[in-house]
């Protein structure tokens, strides 16, 4: 079989996981979205500590992104497309915890997909020195996402049709409101009913709206661009992209704490396959996938050790 007959082979095969829709998906951005804002919440009124409403904001950010990142490729709807709203409600409401327009990620993260690795056109890129020291760590995430709204305004606005611009407008507005609304009840209402001091209050806010989140985005871009696109240079569908299978006892819960996403490299080639069913399409072609260059690495002691 020529590399391009084994190429159309893989996709019919990873053709085979979109077909249904992505209720996982659907179910994970139901949870997130209204625990974003009732844990804050829960913390300021005296239900848990602030320093485990940080962590759990932290996890609900990752989470919330897998649900985001899901919708940007229709990957929720997948090849129903009768089901296309539903794909967009998920987007649409997962941006407002996210803190990003869909309208504005999507076309950021399709400037990635169609130019990874590529320093000049890759906007992910930036986070390649992420780990050169302990600002860039926390300096690199901020700064990506922030600059998604930049992007659009500069490289979109002007080619984009009426309706496009309404919708980066609109999720702009709710989602700057849904925290001002939020941060009225946790200094006005909330605060009220459990009479505590306006110090403490703003010592939680804090640590749930700020560091809790900006934990959970460093997490996010170390283990879902970062890592998994070492050493950001290389361009080939097949090969910009990592696999890192870890050993077979803590494989299944790993996974699922990754977030599936130690499986990146199906993503990258397979855009539409649902994230938790990366490792299936990989354990079902992995020689194929082999023979195609994907690279895939092992733990082995306390280092990952290429296997193909």
């Amino acid at each position: 079989m020529s590399s391009r007959e084994q190429v159309q082979a893989l996709k019919r095969s990873a053709n085979d996981y979109c077909d249904t829709l992505a209720w996982p998906t659907v179910v994970l951005a139901a949870v997130v979205v209204p625990l974003y804002f009732l844990t804050p919440i829960a913390v300021v009124a005296g239900l848990f500590p602030a320093v485990a409403g940080m962590l759990v904001m932290a996890l609900l950010t990752y989470a919330g992104y897998t649900a985001f990142h899901e919708s940007v490729h229709g990957a929720v709807c997948g090849g129903q497309q009768q089901h296309r709203w539903l794909n967009e409600l998920v987007g649409h409401a997962v941006a407002i915890p996210m803190g990003i327009p869909m309208s504005a990620h999507r076309y950021e993260h399709f400037l990635h997909h169609n130019h990874t690795n590529d320093h000049d056109a890759d906007p992910d890129v930036d986070c390649a020195n992420m780990t050169r020291n302990a600002w860039q760590m926390v300096a690199s995430p901020v700064t990506l996402f922030a600059k998604q709204y930049a992007l659009f305004v500069r490289g979109r606005w002007a080619s984009a049709h009426t309706a496009l611009r309404r919708t980066f407008v609109l999720e702009t507005v709710v989602i700057v409101l849904s925290r001002v609304l939020l941060l009225a009840a946790l200094f006005g209402p909330v605060v009220a009913a459990t009479g505590a001091s306006l110090g403490a209050v703003s010592l939680d806010v804090f640590l749930t709206l700020v560091l809790g989140p900006v934990l959970g985005m460093v997490i996010l871009v170390y283990l879902f661009a970062y890592v998994v696109h070492i050493p950001h240079s290389v361009q080939d569908k097949f090969r910009d992209t990592s696999i890192f299978e870890l050993p077979r006892w803590a494989r299944t819960f790993g996974t699922w704490c990754w977030g599936f996403q130690n499986y990146h490299g199906i993503h990258h080639a397979f855009p539409r396959v649902p994230w938790y069913r990366y490792r299936a399409v990989f354990e079902a072609n992995r020689d194929a996938l082999f023979e195609q260059g994907m690279p895939t690495y092992e733990l082995s002691g306390t280092s990952w050790r290429r296997i193909n």
